[in-house]
């Protein structure tokens, strides 16, 4: 007999239990939670110590549980089978809001800024890392669906054209939005925000074209904010984005989440959707609203708390500061 698997059918309940099982699906609900430290991270990465890190790390895990389990798969009970919502909205903005409540790194506009630009080592082990990572997104997002074949099949095709959709956003507006030349952190990043906004929807029936047109809007979205949004943030609110999580997990999973509640409404008769039409729609927009509440006041909070133990005179964006380097 199939253990229970994630979002098809599993009892929540075994997500708050103790001692919690050490299982297959309470593996991958880990690497999930590591996922969204992982994009947090991005956004505070070369102006945190690892002390500040750990503090994140230990206060976004019970936030992340408490926002995912009680509240957007629990109380809620929304569709959001690979993490639009859950893990890439609720990352992206504690990630924002952490470094907003640490503030603007004091030398960032002298010698830190140049630290914090990619140079071409970085942008060519970036470039492979979205190669592997545009493979492996599909069986991320379907992970839990491996014990309902048609679910999984669903999750697998829709996010693979969700993913070209956003590689061709990616490429035609990186070309014109850079004056004829592509952006390696465009291409690094946007081609995969399709993944990242499909996760909604990706076990629904939305067929091909929607699978593609979320993909596309991602992309844009992403590119979008590349261009536009990291330099207004940055100079108007002083919201330091180190990767740019803003962009490619922010902007994309709340296109997703905002498609989902269509989509739910469209593939109503689903027999893991167990409510009507409009409550399913509601619910999608509810789970967007409380995630945005819970990760930009936990991540404040949470970033307060890390600026109180901030070591003065460490320089910001130099990697000899925490690690013996001979270059």
């Amino acid at each position: 007999m199939p253990l229970p698997r994630g979002h098809s059918g599993r009892d929540l309940k075994t997500d708050t239990v103790l001692p919690m099982p050490v299982s297959l699906p309470a593996l991958i609900d880990a690497e999930f939670a590591a996922a969204t430290l992982l994009i947090s991270f991005g956004a505070l990465i070369g102006r945190v110590s690892p002390l500040q890190m750990l503090i994140v790390c230990v206060a976004q895990s019970a936030f992340y549980a408490f926002n995912k389990a009680v509240l957007v798969l629990g109380a809620i009970a929304a569709e959001d089978v690979g993490g639009s919502i859950t893990i890439h909205m609720f990352g992206a903005y504690f990630g924002l809001a952490a470094s907003l409540a640490l503030g603007p790194a004091p030398d960032r506009p002298a010698a830190a800024h140049d630290a914090a630009l990619p140079d071409k080592v970085s942008d060519l082990l970036a470039l492979l890392g979205t190669a592997v990572l545009w493979l492996f997104w599909p069986s991320f997002v379907g992970a839990t669906e491996t014990a309902a074949p048609q679910n999984e099949h669903r999750c697998l095709v829709n996010t693979v054209l969700a993913l070209l959709g956003s590689t061709v956003a990616a490429f035609y507006l990186s070309h014109k939005l850079n004056r004829g030349k592509l952006d390696p952190v465009h291409i690094a990043n946007s081609t995969l925000a399709g993944g990242v906004a499909i996760g909604s929807a990706a076990r629904l029936d939305i067929s091909p074209a929607g699978a593609l047109l979320t993909g596309f809007l991602a992309g844009a979205v992403s590119v979008g904010g590349y261009v536009y949004s990291s330099p207004f943030l940055e100079q108007h609110l002083g919201i330091a984005d180190t990767c740019g999580v803003g962009n490619l997990h922010g902007y994309p999973s709340v296109v997703g989440a905002l498609l989902s509640v269509a989509f739910v409404a469209l593939h109503s008769g689903a027999p893991f959707l167990k409510f009507g039409v409009v409550s399913l729609m509601a619910r999608q927009l509810a789970a967007i609203f409380a995630t945005l509440v819970v990760s930009v006041a936990s991540g404040y909070l949470t970033g307060k708390l890390a600026a109180a133990v901030q070591e003065k005179g460490v320089p910001s964006y130099e990697d000899c500061a925490w690690w013996h380097l001979e270059y």
